[in-house]
Parts: structure tokens; sequence; C-alpha cells
């Protein structure tokens, strides 16, 4: 696990620290996310505390409160340094193909991590860790998609935000609640019967 924590933290993958005004020593953030991390696979998500989270990482309490206001956002920016999304590289082939390769990083769900996978099912019962979740979710969605809008000429009033949240929350429903990896046919018949739809008609404002 202490690999997997270093590894993580090399590779974080947190909101901007102007979200919450964390423009403070990089080195406490990361001795945060460690603490947090350590946390979650010993006691698990309902039983960890801010409290717990700032002595684990010799942290005053306001000191982690000025960087995460609650711990749905502490969780998810932990959780998000063992399951970074990367975006895919678009060849600009066709939009089709594209967003094709957006679905195919977004479905994967295959050798997640312990952490990444308990947590996402504690999501389940937890409404407000489920709703930081979906909203990073979200937020990668919507602005990939954009960036792969901007190749093409849409229709116009296409409705892209609209449009991205269909993308999740149809991958979120295939996913299930055991996470499991959405089929290439699923992401097919999404994008040919779906996406590509909505995106070629101006009633999708």
């Amino acid at each position: 696990m202490s690999v997997m924590i270093d590894q993580a933290i090399q590779h974080q993958h947190r909101l901007p620290t102007a979200e919450r005004g964390r423009n403070q020593d990089k080195s406490r953030d990361d001795a945060i996310i460690r603490a947090t991390l350590e946390l979650l696979a010993e006691v698990g998500h309902d039983a960890l505390t801010m409290t717990e989270v700032a002595a684990r990482a010799g942290a005053s309490k306001a000191t982690l409160y000025r960087r995460w206001t609650q711990k749905s956002d502490l969780v998810a920016d932990a959780v998000a340094t063992l399951d970074p999304i990367e975006p895919p590289k678009y060849d600009g082939a066709s939009l089709r193909d594209d967003l094709l390769k957006l679905l195919a990083i977004a479905g994967n769900c295959d050798d997640l991590p312990e952490a990444v996978t308990a947590t996402r099912e504690m999501a389940r019962s937890n409404p407000e860790l489920y709703q930081t979740l979906s909203n990073r979710f979200g937020m990668f969605i919507r602005a990939e998609l954009a960036a792969i809008a901007g190749r093409y000429a849409l229709a116009p009033g296409v409705d892209l935000d609209l449009i991205g949240d269909t993308i999740a929350a149809l991958l979120s429903h295939y996913a299930g609640p055991s996470g499991a990896s959405v089929s290439r046919e699923r992401m097919v018949k999404l994008v040919d019967h779906v996406l590509l739809v909505l995106i070629s008609s101006p009633r999708a404002a």
C-alpha cells in the first residue's frame, strides 16, 4: 500500500488550488493526501474523520479545512490520485472515432485499486460522496467533449453540457453498482444511436 500511495502522490490530479484556496505548501497537500489514503485503507470511508486525517498528516485542522472544506472533496481528491483518468489522444479521423476513444477511457473500470473500488461502492450509500464523485466525472466528460467538438462543425444550438451529462449518466448506469467496464458493443450503440443523433440535431439545445 505504501508504494501505491507514493506513486499516486507523484501523479496527482486534484482540482486546481484556486478552487478552494489551496495555494499553500504542496508538501503539506501531499502529506494530507497520503494520510487520507492510509486511513481509507485502515478504517474505511465512514470511520474516517477530518480530525484523524489532520493528526496523521501532522497538520492542524485549520490547515486541512483551508484546503478541503468537506470530507467528500478530500476523499475524492485522494482517490483521484490512485485512479487518474488520462485524456485519450484523438486522431481526428472522424467525430465518431473520437467519441469512441473518449468512451473507451471513461468507461474502463478494469484493474482499479481496491481503495478506488471500495470508495465507489461506499458512494452508493453516501449521497454527498456520490455527488462529489459524479461531479468530478461529469467535469472530465464535458471538458473532453468540448475538446472533441472544437475539431468539427456541429449543428447550431447543440448543448454540449447536456450531451456531456448524458454520457456521464449513461456510462455510470451501464457500469452498474459493481463498477464493471462498459462493453465495446454498448459504447458503439451509445455513440451511433444517441450521441451522434444529439450532436447533429439543433434540437439538442
